[in-house]
């Protein structure tokens, strides 16, 4: 009998497994696949997973639910908006995925596979972790809380977090191609190529800057800054705002495009609103931003293997390293 009972509830417990990990997939092409296409993500929290390859569409699966169906609910009424769904909508080779953009939403994991030559647009609201792996197109990240985790990527990056460590790999550093990397809290570690050409400044308060490459290959100078000796150069603290006025129109345009690439996938789902049609917009590669203008710490400036591609790096609170990727 005891025997019969725990096979019962084996399978009970077995069905139950099945349904809670069941998960709803929803895929998209782009609509010119000859170019590259851009992927945004616009999520109030959760997880992001996504992974480049010789994919044909984007797929995205996720515990979340999908679209709400368009048939109505057996008390006769049609879902038309619900924080605990994802929608995934492509417009101009552009695709959006949206999960409670617009409010709060339960956590959940979203896996994502698109082609390799993607540009990528992603933010989340209340902060979750990021793993990006096997990109070429370029990156561009914003995220309040959770780890960001960049692996074998060969196209620009702009990471902003206030906690959270940030990691990122480099297959390749392409010379017109900017690299940036700031957070709050949290260490901030990149592996590049041993023969990365690059212009270099990295910023910590409170912590340790480090790296195998030599002395030869990475070239730098250190200036420190406090509040009781002043600025080492005169004009050091108008630079300073200079840098913080270009970071701010850099976020205001980065969330202008955002919002142009949401609505014209929403128009071209529910239909347009009356207004002038637009033309097609092709990614733009992500512009450098500033180093944040803290008050205090240190700066360190200088060229790896000579000098080119510019290489940001800025952290409030933890270290900073850099590495030579492995052979």
């Amino acid at each position: 009998m005891k025997t019969k009972l725990l096979s019962i509830l084996s399978g009970a417990l077995l069905a139950v497994g099945t349904l809670t990990a069941e998960e709803t997939k929803s895929s998209v092409t782009f609509s010119n696949p000859t170019e590259p296409g851009r992927f945004s993500a616009r999520l109030s929290n959760g997880e992001i997973t996504i992974h480049g390859g010789d994919y044909a569409e984007v797929t995205v699966s996720s515990e979340a639910d999908g679209a709400p169906p368009n048939h109505p609910r057996d008390d006769g009424l049609r879902v038309l908006s619900s924080s605990a769904t994802f929608s995934l909508e492509e417009h101009e080779n552009t695709v959006v995925l949206d999960y409670g953009s617009a409010g709060w939403a339960q956590d959940s994991e979203f896996h994502v596979t698109l082609p390799r030559n993607t540009h990528i647009d992603i933010e989340i609201g209340f902060g979750g972790e990021i793993q990006v792996e096997e990109i070429d197109g370029d990156i561009v990240i914003k995220n309040l809380n959770g780890e960001v985790d960049l692996r074998n990527i060969g196209g620009g990056v702009i990471v902003e977090s206030a906690n959270g460590e940030i990691s990122a790999s480099f297959t390749k550093v392409s010379p017109d191609r900017p690299l940036s990397f700031s957070s709050m809290n949290g260490e901030i570690s990149l592996r590049l190529p041993a023969d990365t050409a690059a212009d270099v400044r990295f910023r910590t308060h409170n912590g340790t800057i480090l790296t195998n490459f030599s002395d030869d290959e990475l070239v730098t100078k250190t200036t420190s800054y406090n509040r009781s000796n002043g600025p080492p150069v005169g004009e050091f603290a108008e630079v300073a705002a200079d840098l913080a006025r270009e970071a701010v129109q850099m976020a205001q345009e980065i969330a202008e495009e955002v919002r142009i690439a949401v609505q014209e996938a929403r128009e071209s789902k529910h239909g347009p609103q009356v207004q002038a049609p637009r033309a097609p917009r092709a990614p733009r590669a992500p512009r450098m931003p500033s180093i944040p203008a803290m008050a205090g710490g240190k700066v360190i400036a200088g060229t790896l293997n000579g000098g080119g591609t510019s290489i940001q790096v800025a952290t409030m609170n933890g270290d900073i390293v850099i590495r030579k990727n492995k052979d």
